[in-house]
């Protein structure tokens, strides 16, 4: 059975509040308060590139989907030509490709990579639809900007195998 998977992202003037809102949700999953299936934090630099920073291991799924399924989604909110460094595992470009051929779109989640200017840092969070409120309660305190996707039944299915195929081809 496919997970109802939500989008969620927020930009923050810097790493210190980005850090904070991202280390309060890891201890909300922890306690079981919300579901977290994965977070990226992402910087835009002087020259406008994108860096994806990995977060700390928010499951228990193994690293390499968890990396793949944070790389992935993040390809269709950042045009790959802005990715300047990806720290995330997983068959990264190949589940790029894949997500893009899908035609998965990400609507106003788009208007993060356009808002966010050099120095704010974008925390990204996909979770399950039960845990979308208290989430965006806890993002929308520090954040300027905030959006929520949602995706169909069909899209979070191709996510979910799309991740499973970059985790097996994975070193």
């Amino acid at each position: 059975m496919t997970k109802d998977l939500r989008l969620i992202a927020s930009i923050y003037p810097n790493q210190e509040h980005a850090d904070t809102i991202y280390e309060t949700l890891k201890s909300m999953n922890l306690y079981k308060k919300i579901k977290l299936v994965d977070a990226a934090l992402v910087t835009k630099d002087e020259g406008g590139k994108v860096h994806i920073h990995e977060t700390k291991e928010v499951t228990t799924a193994k690293g390499a989907r968890r990396g793949a399924i944070a790389a992935g989604v993040l390809g269709l909110i950042y045009p790959p030509s802005l990715i300047a460094s990806v720290v995330v595992g997983g068959g990264v470009g190949g589940l790029w490709g894949k997500m893009r051929d899908t035609g998965i779109k990400t609507g106003d989640m788009q208007q993060i990579a356009e808002k966010q200017q050099p120095g704010e840092v974008a925390l990204i969070v996909l979770t399950e639809s039960g845990s979308v409120a208290p989430i965006e309660h806890e993002m929308e305190g520090l954040g300027k900007y905030i959006v929520h996707h949602g995706f169909s039944e069909e899209e979070a299915e191709q996510i979910e195998q799309a991740a499973a195929e970059a985790a097996k081809s994975a070193p």
